[in-house]
């Protein structure tokens, strides 16, 4: 009897550390499957593009001319700036926007901060204040744009917004959108006008 007893108990310790090792077995199989989930959240979250910016609107609010006959040109850029990550968000800090008439600088302003959620778009308005007397050299084509033909003035607007990206409430790269939009804008008629734009992601 003692011997069966002490085989008995020997079956059952046997059974006891295969239970354990197939509930580590499993553990762990539960656990890898996790961490790879967590890993291909990841790698979607922090793909290039994180945030991407275009110009929405652009608003003639103001023609002028200055003491010295400059002419004076102001403009309401919106640009939305938007997140297509499913699961990450996107916090810009304050950033910069600059208009540039044939390859010279015309004007700038920053681009006020704000936080993005995961599939959000954001509206962000910039004024910028285009300064003739910066564009001195190029005097005879600006009025030949505004005051001949059909009115139509071509700029390029730059666009520089830096952030971070922020996955799982956990995971944070930094990354700095980048935008080239050519406009059109139309000072005989304001609210027309027309842009094509490019960006690209910097990490």
């Amino acid at each position: 009897m003692p011997t069966a007893a002490c085989e008995h108990r020997s079956t059952s310790a046997a059974a006891s550390r295969r239970r354990l090792r197939v509930f580590v077995v499993i553990s762990l199989a539960v656990l890898l499957l996790l961490a790879v989930a967590v890993a291909v959240l990841a790698i979607t979250a922090l793909r290039p593009h994180p945030a991407d910016t275009t110009i929405s609107t652009i608003r003639l609010t103001s023609v002028s001319l200055s003491p010295g006959l400059f002419l004076n040109v102001t403009l309401d850029v919106v640009l939305s700036i938007r997140n297509p990550s499913p699961v990450a968000s996107f916090a810009h800090d304050a950033g910069r926007a600059e208009v540039y008439y044939h390859g010279s600088l015309a004007a700038d302003a920053n681009v006020p901060p704000g936080r993005i959620g995961a599939g959000s778009t954001n509206m962000v308005t910039v004024r910028l204040t285009v300064l003739a007397d910066r564009l001195a050299g190029y005097a005879p084509q600006l009025y030949g744009d505004v005051l001949g033909g059909a009115g139509d003035v071509l700029l390029t607007v730059r666009t520089t917004v830096p952030g971070t990206v922020t996955a799982l409430g956990l995971l944070r790269h930094h990354a700095v959108v980048l935008t080239v939009c050519n406009v059109v804008v139309s000072v005989r008629r304001p609210d027309a006008q027309s842009s094509s734009c490019k960006y690209r992601t910097k990490f």
